[in-house]
């Protein structure tokens, strides 16, 4: 049986497509995998072009998310597609068929939108109104297990449905592949970025934490900071929705994906996996 994974690129300046593209469609004959991406790069780009200034705010608790009203909504939203039609061309001209996901068509992922955002600024919380991002609450496979069957690749990018499917929402792409794995039963779910995984010193890139599990949580809550405080809680979510091992990687390397999988980057395991598991 082919293996069922998802793997999640990150969409800020710094990652690298076109290796990923590259081994998801030399893998395909083989193997079915799922791509989220994000959109963060891309969005900050069309924003300059159309003279918005990216708004980033901080929560309470420390985690930094888009700030996104309704202009914000539509440029995000353009921004998504864009990259999702950039990675099925990327696929294509692999000569592997690519199917990106709109989830106002497929009706693939839903969220509950949050349009108040409790922040932080200057060293005093406010709120914020008029917000469109949300958290995804549903992920419904079966379009995308009906494309893994006919050998397509689906694409997935960070939107999902408000809960009465009157707009779409910007999502976290971490936690979006977190629940699509969940829904699917993935084996795996490889979250890739610019960073080597979860470093005990950000500022070390030899302080890489390369193995873990639910037992050890704590630690690894202490040692995420920024954007990958928003990767770990993914990876808690996706190992609590049933996935065995969650893997953290660089996408900058020449085989991204095979490199993760055979041992590099932070592997999260729910269990502590038996000898056999590991390779």
């Amino acid at each position: 049986m082919k293996v069922i994974g998802v793997v999640k690129i990150g969409g800020a300046i710094g990652n690298a497509l076109e290796p990923l593209m590259e081994e998801l469609a030399s893998r395909t004959t083989t193997e079915h995998w799922v791509l989220v991406h994000g959109a963060s790069g891309v969005t900050d780009e069309l924003c300059r072009v159309c003279n918005v200034e990216p708004r980033y705010v901080t929560s309470p608790s420390g985690y930094r998310s888009r700030y996104v009203g309704e202009v914000e909504r539509a440029i995000f939203e353009a921004a998504s597609y864009s990259f999702s039609a950039h990675c099925a061309t990327l696929l294509a001209m692999k000569g592997t068929p690519a199917v990106p996901l709109r989830p106002d068509v497929a009706g693939t992922a839903f969220a509950k939108r949050k349009e108040s955002l409790r922040v932080v600024s200057e060293g005093r919380q406010m709120i914020l109104r008029g917000n469109y991002s949300g958290t995804v609450t549903r992920v419904d496979p079966k379009l995308i297990l009906k494309l893994l069957g006919k050998g397509c690749i689906p694409i997935l990018p960070p939107l999902a449905m408000d809960e009465a499917g009157e707009f779409s929402l910007d999502v976290d792409g971490d936690r979006l592949g977190a629940a699509v794995a969940g829904a699917l039963g993935s084996q795996v779910l490889v979250i890739l970025s610019n960073v080597p995984g979860l470093l005990r010193d950000p500022s070390d890139p030899d302080s890489l934490i390369a193995e873990a599990t639910l037992d050890d949580w704590d630690d690894l809550e202490s040692c995420a900071e920024g954007n990958m405080k928003r990767k770990l809680l993914a990876c808690k979510e996706a190992l609590d929705a049933g996935v065995p091992r969650v893997i953290l990687a660089d996408s900058r390397l020449s085989r991204p994906l095979s490199a993760a999988l055979s041992g590099g980057g932070t592997h999260i395991w729910r269990t502590r996996p038996s000898m056999t598991q590991t390779g």
